[in-house]
């Protein structure tokens, strides 16, 4: 991070070896960081809560202003200061292998906010969406074979899927 020129936006993915083995290192680190990603057991695990609203509320304390935690295929939580937004995993019984799955949407999430370039409740939003579409077609082959073939049109055709899904 030393090493970054007035980074703009700064997001950590962390993983259980750095909470269990470097939990010191990583609390500074969080004091720098604009967006924490953890999957559900890493936000147990880091905050002592083992409710994910008790657990992200911790975790923000800890210094990031927002905080990303991925459910797997129970979906997201997202809390900052300004508001808490929860979203579904993409409903799909083609699962073949979910490894990579916490990455993928970790990088749909943090691939759309470069590009709209914009931090606001609306862009955060529709990153989780995007984060979760790309997530969704992960789960669907070994490695990165089904991602890596990935058209915008795949995922902007999933998109609107999704929200017949998850509207009412």
């Amino acid at each position: 991070m030393k090493k970054m020129r007035s980074p703009s936006l700064v997001g950590l993915d962390s993983m259980n070896y750095w909470i269990k083995n470097k939990r010191s290192s990583l609390l500074r680190l969080l004091k720098n960081v604009d967006i924490y990603v953890a999957n559900d057991q890493e936000a147990r695990a880091l905050s002592g809560e083992h409710n994910l609203i008790k657990a992200a509320k911790c975790l923000r304390a800890y210094g990031p202003r927002m905080v990303l935690i991925k459910k797997g295929e129970h979906g997201v939580l997202f809390y900052s200061d300004k508001f808490i937004f929860s979203l579904p995993a993409y409903p799909t019984d083609k699962v073949i292998d979910p490894t990579g799955a916490g990455d993928t949407f970790a990088g749909g999430f943090m691939g759309y906010l470069t590009k709209v370039k914009k931090i606001d409740a609306a862009s955060i939003k529709k990153a989780l969406v995007y984060g979760t579409i790309a997530a969704s077609f992960n789960v669907e082959n070994f490695g990165p074979d089904r991602t890596s073939r990935l058209k915008l049109s795949d995922l902007e055709n999933r998109l609107g899927k999704f929200k017949k899904y998850v509207l009412f």
